[in-house]
């Protein structure tokens, strides 16, 4: 086993990283493994699955001109076996096994012991590697062990290669790339890429003290204001396009200027000592932090606002200006982090996409694109972003697919798509506001999923109310406990968005991996942690003052429903509902004035409850089942994990039958029942979740019009003949491809076609 092994991997795993060429990252592969494993000849092969055949890439110590044209079938000689067993083959004499293939152009007759371990990635057999000796023996059980370990990290580095297009030769014209990453915001785009950086980063400061507090504050005050300034040119630009209601995310931005928030901490830490870039420094890391731990994908998508916010004060603060760009052509931004600023920076009608390296569906930027319709496409974190300025991309913003460079056909094809995507969309826009009705008439309620601001993501309308309001963030993006009176003003605003319409109001689920700043919380295993309304009932104070609230606000309206997340227990309920009792008493006795109990129910997120809905149904009002967490539970997977979000699948057998057990038990006990999560808003799950039963589905509102359409056009019967054949299916994959079938039978092909 060579001494420098590790010294060996990193230079190779360095060299295909940074090489643009095939020819000198294999190379430099070869070249530094025969020297450090002393042999002969080493050499490496990639299959070619449309040729159906490995091809020798690279060499030394086989016929220099043999490499790129030698090619060696799957099935056949010792290249073939280890592509084969997918495991090493160590050989003493090679010209003797039966597998031996004579390739006269190698010009190998001298080399009798080998050495061949496959190169495989997520199961696939990308290529093998080889090295050869003259001397007949078997290679050590440390050097097998050295060209394994060897194959396993080229796998990856050959992968990722692969994926940015990085793998071709060096006289080979530009190739199409094609990625696969997070579908965003639905929709097409075809336009050139324009790459954004930002101008400063909170990564570029040192930590330094002032010398004049009084001039440090002034400077701090007026970055305040010029960005305030800014976000307003922004939100006007954006307005142009946009709903009132929609603009409130600006308000988020204009929030965390506030003294309750990073305004007032920066501030305060300037009093301290530090200059205030060191002061915002501090501070934005600080929460950023706080929000990037998070396992809510919505609340962990805040440290992106924190953060443009933040670099925004940085850029006011060292003496810029800002104007907003002209643009002549429409184009497609690409950007490691795209923010809300950046895509608010832009005229819609010059932006025809989105591409973010990284970033989630629950971003602002992702929100804002959706409420606007342009396409978009987050997590490519494999695109070469180098590259990319100036390139043609196509982005389908359904599948999450992009292509870089794409071929005359692929050009072609999604130029059909986008005609009929038109098409499509302008039905869409004629069912947004109609009733949601089955073919049959069979009526069926729409309700959207809420965060910061409810009525910010009501974007066009056609929705029945809020079947899910996150209550966390006016917690999480201050330096305390929010008052009373402060959480019944934003609530009650809530509220008034959505007149004589239900919303449904989930208590604080904070806790385990989602601290408070304030209030941090370690925890070795905070997703079966301390959190949700394990937390708030072990803190009754926190808890009462936010129902308080909840109920104050709701006193001229009369449209709350409450609804408590993270439920394992049954006592759990009835002490979260005692302590409702509590509060509604005690303020009807202040207040002097008798009002109604607003309903309560539960979050079914926790496969426990599945088994205890007898019990719940005698204490809730109702229940609405939380389907992305409840399926992270079932199946124990981390759907942001990417190296098990494979497995994450709604459409898996077990939470298909789980749901349809929930509809049936809640049937039977007479209790009512909703959803929320991305099933509701994917119509192939809206159909199956209609015909379980579900009659409430909340979803976010970009997928309305889109799900009310598809589901005017089935009846119960047909649903059920959907329902009954997933459920007799066994693997998520051919569950899919029957309801795609099923869908076309039923006319909605076109759904599937265009991206779903």
């Amino acid at each position: 086993m060579p001494v420098n092994m590790l010294h060996t991997l990193r230079t190779i795993v360095q060299g295909v990283n940074q090489s643009e060429h095939l020819d000198d990252a294999l190379k430099l592969l070869v070249t530094q493994t025969k020297h450090a494993m002393e042999t002969q000849c080493c050499s490496v092969y990639l299959s070619d699955a449309e040729a159906g055949h490995f091809l020798l890439m690279a060499t030394d110590g086989l016929a220099e001109q043999s490499a790129g044209s030698a090619a060696i079938g799957f099935t056949e000689g010792l290249i073939g076996l280890v592509g084969e067993r997918e495991e090493p083959i160590n050989i003493a004499n090679a010209h003797q096994h039966p597998r031996f293939k004579y390739m006269p152009e190698v010009e190998e007759e001298a080399l009798q012991a080998f050495l061949g371990t496959p190169i495989i990635h997520q199961g696939k057999v990308l290529g093998v590697l080889t090295i050869q000796q003259a001397e007949q023996r078997q290679f050590s059980e440390q050097e097998e062990s050295f060209l394994v370990t060897l194959s396993a990290q080229l796998a990856a580095v050959l992968a990722v290669a692969k994926a940015r297009g990085q793998l071709q030769t060096r006289y080979s014209e530009p190739q199409m790339l094609v990625l696969n990453a997070v579908a965003g915001a639905p929709g097409i785009a075809s336009a050139k890429a324009w790459v954004e950086r930002v101008a400063v980063s909170l990564d570029d400061i040192s930590i330094v003290q002032h010398n004049d507090l009084n001039v440090e504050l002034d400077r701090w005050e007026q970055a305040i204001q010029k960005t305030r300034d800014y976000i307003e040119r922004l939100a006007a630009r954006m307005g142009e396009h946009l709903e009132q209601d929609a603009l409130a995310i600006f308000d988020v931005y204009q929030h965390l200027l506030d003294d309750a928030s990073i305004g007032g901490a920066v501030e305060t830490h300037i009093r301290k000592g530090l200059n205030a870039q060191s002061a915002l420094v501090e501070v934005a890391k600080d929460y950023i932090a706080q929000f990037a731990a998070m396992e809510d994908a919505y609340l962990k998508e805040r440290a992106t606002d924190i953060r443009d916010v933040s670099q925004r004060l940085l850029y006011f603060l060292q003496q810029g200006t800002s104007e907003l760009q002209e643009w002549n052509e429409a184009i497609i931004l690409v950007a490691e982090e795209v923010t809300a600023s950046m895509l608010a920076s832009i005229p819609r009608s010059k932006l025809s996409g989105i591409i973010s390296i990284r970033g989630s569906s629950n971003s602002h930027a992702a929100i804002l694109a959706r409420a606007l319709g342009i396409p978009a496409i987050l997590g490519a974190s494999e695109l070469p972003l180098k590259r990319s300025h100036g390139e043609h991309f196509i982005i389908d913003g359904y599948t999450g697919r992009l292509y870089m460079t794409p071929s005359n056909a692929v050009v072609e094809e999604y130029g059909r798509l986008l005609k009929k995507e038109s098409e499509l969309q302008a039905q869409f826009d004629k069912t947004l506001h109609l009733p949601a009705a089955m073919a049959d008439g069979r009526r069926i309620c729409m309700m959207i999923n809420a965060g910061l601001a409810a009525d910010s993501e009501h974007y066009g309308g056609g929705a029945d109310g809020v079947g899910l309001y996150r209550t966390e963030i006016p917690f999480m993006i201050q330096d305390k406990f929010p008052s009373e009176d402060a959480q019944c003003q934003i609530y009650k605003s809530v509220l008034e968005g959505f007149p004589e319409q239900p919303v449904t109001m989930r208590t604080l689920d904070v806790g385990g991996d989602k601290a408070l700043p304030y209030f941090p919380i370690r925890e070795e295993n905070p997703f079966l942690g301390w959190r949700g309304i394990r937390m708030t009932l072990d803190h009754p104070e926190i808890f009462l003052v936010q129902i308080r609230a909840m109920l104050k606000a709701n006193i001229e309206t009369q449209n709350l429903k409450i609804m408590f997340p993270m439920v394992t227990e049954i006592r759990e309920l009835q002490q979260a509902k005692r302590l409702v009792l509590k509060a509604h008493s005690e303020l009807q006795e202040e207040l002097g004035m008798h009002f109604p109990l607003p309903q309560m129910g539960v979050m079914i997120e926790v496969p426990a409850l599945l088994y205890q809905l007898r019990a719940v149904a005698d204490i809730a009002d109702f229940i609405s089942v939380g389907s992305n967490d409840l399926t992270q539970y079932l199946l124990a997977v981390d759907r942001n994990n990417s190296r098990v979000a494979s497995l994450y699948d709604e459409l898996n057998p077990a939470v298909l039958n789980a749901l349809n057990h929930i509809a049936q038990e809640c049937r039977q006990y007479e209790l009512e029942f909703s959803i929320c999560g991305e099933l509701a808003g994917d119509p192939l799950g809206a159909i199956l979740l209609v015909a379980m039963g579900y009659e409430h589905l909340s979803m976010n509102a970009a997928n309305i019009g889109r799900v009310k359409w598809a589901i005017g056009k089935v009846s119960q019967a047909q649903c059920d003949h959907m329902l009954q054949k997933a459920l007799n299916l066994s693997c998520p994959d051919t569950i899919r491809r029957q309801l795609h079938v099923d869908m076309d039978a039923f006319g909605l092909g076109s759904l599937v076609r265009t991206g779903r």
